[in-house]
């Protein structure tokens, strides 16, 4: 009795693959069809179809979505139109899905069983095409780093297709990836801290999609300073005004000291001045009196300190005084059209000094 039961069931099985073998009489190969998300799109059915020889069906996967012109699946986003001018297909031949998500995405089917009991069906894969996104690892979008440290920044981009991956800073690249691409940073020093951003590009959406990253460089001063800069005032030869700059650079921000011939200076003082702009540090002198010698910037945080010198020498202002007093004689004499021996001595003395 057991035999007989188990051969029964062999023999059902059996007949069961035949019939849906004989059935499935056209399987075409699937068209994809690509999508954009949140915009619409049509899948039409390929099947030529006459009126009255059957109800088409269309389907997602296994689920059923309409049985002729009745709604099966209740999704207001689909709608049934025609296939268009060129089409002799009746109405319900070409699939409308609005407003796409991307699980929206995968196999979609028309099909029809004809009277003779063959069943028709086209297939169609959608792939929804998603705008690219980017995101970067470690997260918090800054991170802070002492001299010397080894990172690696990661950005990984998802979206379809798969988005391509660039890293720069200051506008130059410094890596590409497909999907993803790691940005090592080896022993950063100070000039490796600043924003870095990541680009996610697949060429769906408007633009691509940017992501940014701090990198932040701990580190002791690292200062210049330029020479020194003297403006005389042409109708006061004993007026003159100094202005020394210094550029430190520190991480975190130093405290600025400025000293003449190893003397600290201070605003207490008549006549200097001292200001500050970000990284840019100014000492400014009212007066030219007793101010040639050397001029130190002195910059100090929690991780070094740094300095720079600068010197005024006492011919560069007395050049300057020289200057006026030639312009002067010079004007006086131009109606004669010749320039006296002093001026001409003036200027050999200009010149030696320069020299």
């Amino acid at each position: 009795m057991i035999s007989i039961i188990i051969l029964t069931v062999i023999i059902s099985a059996a007949n069961s693959r035949n019939l849906i073998d004989n059935n499935l009489d056209v399987i075409q190969d699937i068209e994809v069809i690509e999508g954009e998300q949140s915009h619409s799109v049509d899948i039409p059915c390929d099947l030529i179809i006459e009126q009255g020889r059957g109800v088409l069906i269309w389907k997602q996967g296994r689920r059923i979505l309409f049985a002729g012109s009745m709604r099966v699946r209740q999704d207001s986003r689909m709608s049934l139109i025609a296939g268009g001018q060129t089409s002799i297909n009746p109405a319900g031949s070409v699939l409308r899905i609005g407003n796409l998500n991307p699980v929206d995405s995968g196999e979609y089917s028309c099909q029809i069983e004809l009277p003779s009991g063959e069943l028709l069906v086209s297939r169609k894969s959608l792939v929804v095409l998603q705008p690219p996104t980017a995101k970067i690892s470690p997260g918090g979008g800054a991170i802070t780093v002492k001299t010397g440290t080894s990172i690696v920044l990661t950005c990984s981009g998802s979206g379809v297709p798969v988005p391509e991956i660039t890293w720069t800073k200051d506008g130059k690249v410094l890596g590409t990836g497909k999907g993803q691409a790691d940005l090592p940073l080896q022993e950063v020093q100070w000039q490796a801290g600043g924003l870095y951003q990541c680009h996610a590009n697949n060429g769906v959406g408007d633009q691509e999609h940017i992501k940014n990253f701090t990198v932040n460089v701990l580190h002791a001063p690292v200062l210049e300073v330029l020479p020194a800069e003297v403006e005389m005032n042409p109708g006061a030869p004993q007026e003159c005004r100094v202005q020394i700059q210094c550029l430190v650079y520190s991480a975190p921000a130093s405290r600025i000291q400025w000293f003449h011939n190893n003397r600290l200076m201070t605003t207490a003082e008549p006549g200097v001045t001292m200001w500050s702009a970000e990284y840019l540090h100014v000492l400014q002198l009212e007066d030219c009196v007793s101010r040639s010698g050397e001029y130190t910037c002195v910059a100090e945080n929690s991780l070094g300190v740094n300095q720079g010198t600068t010197s005024l020498p006492q011919h560069r202002l007395v050049v300057q005084e020289v200057v006026v007093r030639v312009d002067r004689q010079i004007q006086a004499n131009s109606s004669n059209y010749h320039i006296s021996s002093i001026t001409s001595l003036l200027l050999a003395l200009i010149m030696l000094n320069l020299i």
